[in-house]
């Protein structure tokens, strides 16, 4: 006869399980959410990550972010458009790709620490985790296609939307928290 704590184990296994693969469909969903720009789309993923970060464990969101990029990599259609395979990790999004795994890393290693639930720590958090992106998306495309046109077609025209989104997303999260607690 198996004991309650190896139900509650395996309970806690599956959780964690379902954390992970909730997280890889919220960012394969937001994926397919874009705007077609070249040579990189404003899409979700952004949005996905910095959920992840605000909402998951440090573990749990390295889990998640890179199970959805190793599928990418396995050619399974997780990406902008439906699109996959290895040749995406290292085209002009991979390093967009690469840095959400630092940012939701950062971001939910820094809000576990500081047991940060306001929306001006989810605001500065979305902001670091969005600045992360942003760096090691623009020094890869730098890269590819030198640092002015990574810079002009990169970086500006991610700037508004990537603003709006972090704050619609504070925003939220704080309703929710509000709701949950009443």
């Amino acid at each position: 006869m198996r004991s309650f704590t190896d139900i509650k184990s395996k309970s806690k296994m599956w959780n964690e399980l379902l954390v992970v693969f909730g997280g890889v469909f919220l960012l394969f969903a937001a994926s397919q959410i874009e705007i077609p720009l070249n040579p990189v789309p404003i899409t979700l993923q952004t949005v996905a990550v910095m959920l992840i970060g605000l909402t998951y464990s440090p573990r749990r969101a390295v889990e998640a972010i890179v199970l959805w990029l190793g599928l990418c990599a396995a050619g399974v259609p997780v990406l902008a458009g439906f699109s996959g395979g290895f040749v995406k990790l290292i085209g002009p999004t991979g390093g967009y790709l690469a840095a959400f795994i630092v940012a939701a890393y950062v971001m939910a290693l820094l809000k576990q620490k500081f047991s940060l639930n306001s929306w001006r720590s989810d605001a500065a958090l979305t902001l670091l985790g969005t600045l992360i992106v942003y760096t090691g998306g623009v020094a890869w495309l730098s890269y590819l296609i030198g640092f002015e046109n990574a810079f002009y077609h990169g970086l500006l025209p991610f700037i508004l939307p990537g603003l709006v989104k972090a704050a619609l997303l504070c925003t939220a999260l704080q309703i929710l928290r509000h709701t949950r607690g009443a």
